[in-house]
C-alpha cells in the first residue's frame, strides 16, 4: 500500500501541489480532489483506496497539472518539418527504433508537417534514446516510463533542440505486443510523441494522450478524444477533418 508521504511527492511531481509550500488539510484535499477529477476516479479529496491504486500506476513522466490547476499548452510545432533521431538504444529490445517510426508514422499521418527521420543527432528537432532511470534532463526514477517536451514557448524540460523522447531503460522491460510485466514501445511511443506535437496529458481513460498504462497492454491508434484535441491544436488536420 502506497504511504501518505509517497502520495504527497506524487501530487507535487505531476503538478498539483506546489513544491516547498506548506501543506494543510485543504491545500491536500483539494490537490486529491483534482487528481481524482483526471483520472476519472470518485471525487472524494480523500487518500481513498482507489486513489492510492492510481498513485501506483505506471505512467508517463509529463505533468497533468500546474499549481493544482488543469496544464494546458497551446504551441503546436512551429515549423513546417519535425525531423527526429535515434540516440542510446534499448538494452533488452533489438527493434524498439523500428517500434518508435511506426508510432511516428501514425501521427505523421493526420498532422499538416512533414515529419521525417535524419541521422545525425545535430540535424535533429527531436532525439529518441533509451536512458538510465535517473536520466540528468528530467528523472524517470519510480513508476515512470518515458518523458518527452513541449514545442516551442511551451516547453517544459528543455527549449533547446533537439527535444527529448527518452524511454526508462533501468527500471521497466520493453517488448512488442502484449506480454506480461513489460510495456510495448509503439504505445508508449505513441503517447509520447504527441506531447512533442502540443498535446497534454487527456482524461479520457483509453486514449492514446491518457497519462497511466499498464503492461501487457497495446493501444496503437488514435482515439476519438486524441483527434478532437488534435484537431484544435491543428485546426487543418486530418484528424479535424475526420472529427
Amino acid at each position: 500500500m502506497t504511504e501518505d508521504s509517497e502520495v504527497l511527492r506524487y501530487l507535487e511531481r505531476f503538478g498539483y501541489l506546489s513544491p516547498g509550500r506548506e501543506r494543510t488539510d485543504d491545500s491536500t484535499a483539494l490537490a486529491l480532489a483534482r487528481f481524482q477529477g483526471r483520472l476519472n476516479l470518485p471525487v472524494t479529496g480523500l487518500l481513498d483506496e482507489n486513489t492510492r491504486s492510481a498513485v501506483d500506476f505506471d505512467r508517463c513522466g509529463m505533468v497533468d497539472a500546474s499549481d493544482g490547476l488543469a496544464l494546458k499548452v497551446s504551441c503546436p510545432w512551429g515549423s513546417g518539418e519535425l525531423r527526429y533521431a535515434f540516440g542510446t538504444p534499448c538494452h533488452d529490445y533489438e527493434e524498439a527504433f523500428d517500434a518508435v517510426e511506426r508510432a511516428v508514422a501514425t501521427w505523421a499521418a493526420v498532422v499538416p508537417l512533414v515529419v521525417k527521420r535524419v541521422e545525425n543527432a545535430a540535424d535533429a528537432d527531436v532525439l529518441v534514446e533509451w536512458r538510465p532511470a535517473d536520466d540528468p534532463d528530467h528523472s524517470m526514477v519510480g513508476k515512470v516510463l518515458a518523458h518527452a517536451d513541449f514545442p516551442g514557448q511551451c516547453w517544459s524540460i528543455t527549449p533547446d533542440r533537439p527535444k527529448p523522447l527518452h524511454f526508462d531503460d533501468s527500471e521497466h522491460i520493453w517488448c512488442d505486443g502484449a506480454i506480461r510485466g513489460a510495456f510495448d514501445v509503439e504505445t508508449v511511443a505513441l503517447h509520447e510523441f504527441g506531447h512533442l506535437l502540443g498535446l497534454t496529458h487527456g482524461t479520457v481513460a483509453g486514449s492514446v494522450m491518457y497519462p497511466a498504462i499498464s503492461s501487457h497492454y497495446v493501444l496503437r491508434e488514435l482515439q476519438p478524444d486524441d483527434r478532437e484535441r488534435l484537431g484544435v491544436l491543428y485546426p487543418w488536420s486530418t484528424s479535424s477533418e475526420e472529427s
